[in-house]
């Protein structure tokens, strides 16, 4: 099974607070001449909601560098899932695309910045 469209997301329902923890590599294929060529740029954020870290794929041109653990959110994220059968079970697999990871703006008020003052 897989979608056939990427799936929106609600950043804040689904992530809560996002932050920074690094760049995690580069997913790559063999292009020409067995030669890697880049798809995408994937960096490491911890998500308050799903209680761990989660991975997010960027465009293979852009890289982005923060502080650790700057509170960061995404431009236009996406997700996209399939399944594959394994032996007598099925895994569905999760990637999490976004254009880009730009830092929240200290002034900037929303439910996932509440008890936090605002600088």
């Amino acid at each position: 099974m897989k979608f056939t469209e990427k799936v929106k997301l609600d950043i804040a329902a689904t992530f809560g607070t996002l932050e920074f923890l690094g760049h995690d590599g580069e997913r790559t294929k063999a292009g020409e001449d067995n030669q890697s060529v880049v798809l995408n740029q994937r960096y490491g954020l911890s998500s308050s909601a799903q209680e761990g870290t989660v991975v997010i794929y960027l465009p293979a041109d852009k890289k982005v560098s923060f502080d650790y653990d700057t509170e960061v959110t995404l431009v236009n994220p996406t997700i996209s899932a399939f399944a594959t059968a394994t032996y007598n079970a099925m895994d569905v697999i999760t990637q999490i695309f976004a254009d880009d990871i730009i830092p929240v703006a200290k002034n900037q008020t929303n439910t996932s910045h509440k008890g936090k003052e605002a600088n």
